[in-house]
């Protein structure tokens, strides 16, 4: 893992993995990945389920994500595929709990 130290208040020159990985030292700055991500994780889930499970579930993609950090593949630089991939499961366990 590269150890990087902030150096600005910008982090958008950090990738995403960067991002991921600093969080391990640093937790706050995953914030930074739900800044990036969580405006189109909840227009994909309102679209599948509704904007009232939107909102649930985009917080609960964040919190497993967070807490799946560590399984996250730094060598892709990107997120989106991988929060994509969470928020698809939330919310198939979702529709599987409310036809059920």
């Amino acid at each position: 893992m590269r150890l990087l130290r902030r150096t600005t208040a910008d982090d958008s020159a950090l990738t995403d993995a960067d991002i991921i990985a600093w969080s391990a030292l640093d937790s706050e700055i995953f914030g930074t990945i739900i800044d990036r991500h969580a405006r189109r994780i909840h227009r994909r889930l309102a679209r599948r389920l509704g904007v009232p499970a939107a909102d649930e579930l985009v917080a609960e993609t964040f919190l497993a994500a967070f807490r799946l950090r560590g399984r996250f593949d730094v060598t892709r630089s990107d997120a989106r595929p991988w929060l994509d991939g969470l928020a698809a499961d939330l919310a198939d366990q979702y529709r599987m709990a409310r036809e059920g």
